[in-house]
């Protein structure tokens, strides 16, 4: 049971590091196109011909990035609940309830925030004021 946990809590935090490492590197591509198409040059990067390619490539690492991360997380949650001296079905009934709420807490969080956003980008559609857009 110790060499388990052991290679739950190490593949995690491994997946962890490959998972931020592709969002790094798609952050700073995504950054590059936009300091291009700032100064009038094709917005391309990351050996992508056009800038609709390059959008594909990035959302796409954008995506492995995520899911690298998540499943590093999950792993890791596995590996620590498995480790913990409580009784291992509290702590997984722990776990498992605290994520069952953040994704909901996510989920209302985003249908608020989102409607808010929507509303101001069609108000300042109607006033043809971009000034009044929301930041990203």
């Amino acid at each position: 049971m110790a060499l388990m946990t052991e290679v739950l809590l190490v593949s995690g935090v491994a997946l962890d590091l490959v998972g931020a490492g592709v969002l790094s590197h798609a952050h700073n591509a995504e950054s590059i196109v936009e300091l291009r198409e700032e100064i009038g040059e094709e917005g391309s990067a990351v050996g992508e011909p056009d800038a609709l390619s390059t959008h594909a490539q990035l959302l796409a690492e954008k995506r492995i990035g995520f899911l690298f991360l998540t499943v590093g997380l999950v792993l890791y949650l596995s590996g620590i609940v498995s480790k913990s001296s409580e009784n291992l079905v509290l702590m997984a009934g722990v776990a498992v309830a605290v994520v069952v709420f953040a994704v909901l807490c996510s989920l209302v969080f985003t249908r608020v925030v989102g409607s808010r956003i929507r509303d101001q980008a069609r108000q300042a559609s109607e006033q043809r004021n971009p000034e009044a857009l929301p930041e990203q």
